[in-house]
């Protein structure tokens, strides 16, 4: 063999070393992580917090959404087929899972999970008026299950699962991440059961949809919502009247308001009563804002706490 064809195969043997030994590229990485679509804000929020930069998490729905009545469009089908996970609360809440999981069946990749399984629902009354404009029933349970941070670690649990069991070499990282969080969310637990004790009073008086009855329950405040699960719905004069005089007669110094929903109802009953307003949100309901600005699941309920101390009068 000649010297130039030794040093030609030299040469040749010496690049490819080389290029194995290149880092691999931006692309290639996001191609190995998880591809996870979660239909709302807090579950979104705990996959991103359980999944680090080993997934590429994408919220089904766009912000400020009424996830209880949301229309599938063919797009999100699409997207949930090229999933390797798709992340849904249960179907109380999204009542359209159902569809889409069907249409997607063909990704025999794609593991849906129902992120709320083994937590405690709060049934509906005939008192909440939970019903459709015919009088068929629309939901069982209350759906807002992740305002109960014991409901939360146990979602937060469900995720860090799926995720093992679709990565299972990843999973040291992502117990850690699950295990960080949900010290988090036990430590503002506390914050709440501390904060909120000794305050004047003891009531949430809310003028919008039925949204906040599990956190009302985990801390042992009395809850009045004006109407029902829709935030579309309006509430009866009846109901109207019945909390201005509620207002009236306990002196309660504050209506609390939905975010991403009209204050009117609670503007009117302020009026009438004097009473001052607060904003809570239900954890979902979210603006491009929020987003924007860095909202996160445990920020939001920080927010909550500061408005439920100022209106319960808390020291």
């Amino acid at each position: 063999m000649s010297l130039r064809k030794i040093s030609l195969i030299f040469i040749l043997l010496l690049s490819l070393l080389l290029s194995s030994c290149q880092p691999a590229k931006e692309s290639d990485r996001e191609d190995k992580k998880l591809r996870v679509i979660a239909t709302i804000f807090p579950i979104y929020d705990f996959a991103r917090n359980i999944g680090g930069d080993k997934i590429k998490a994408i919220m089904l729905l766009p912000p400020g959404i009424d996830a209880h009545h949301y229309e599938l469009k063919p797009e999100d089908i699409k997207k949930v087929s090229k999933a390797d996970v798709f992340l849904f609360t249960n179907f109380e809440m999204e009542q359209w899972a159902y569809k889409i999981i069907n249409a997607a069946e063909k990704n025999t990749n794609m593991l849906a999970v129902e992120t709320g399984a083994g937590t405690v629902l709060l049934p509906f009354n005939e008192e909440d008026g939970v019903h459709g404009d015919h009088g068929n029933h629309i939901s069982k349970f209350d759906p807002h299950l992740w305002l109960d941070l014991d409901n939360a670690q146990k979602m937060v649990d469900n995720i860090a699962a799926t995720f093992i069991k679709k990565d299972s070499r990843n999973s040291d990282y992502y117990l850690r991440n699950a295990r960080d969080y949900k010290l988090k969310l036990t430590a503002l637990d506390q914050r709440y059961r501390t904060e909120l004790n000794g305050c004047k009073t003891k009531i949430i008086l809310h003028a919008g949809h039925w949204a906040f009855a599990y956190l009302a329950k985990r801390y042992n405040i009395k809850y009045v919502a004006a109407y029902n699960i829709s935030a579309d719905a309006e509430p009866s004069p009846q109901k109207t009247i019945a909390l201005i005089e509620q207002v009236k007669s306990q002196k309660v110094p504050y209506i609390y308001y939905e975010d991403m929903i009209s204050p009117r109802l609670a503007q009117m009953i302020a009026a009438e009563t004097g009473a001052g307003l607060l904003k809570l949100n239900n954890g979902h309901d979210l603006s491009k804002e929020d987003i924007k600005n860095g909202a996160s699941f445990i920020s939001l309920m920080e927010t909550n706490l500061t408005s439920l101390k100022k209106g319960m009068r808390c020291p």
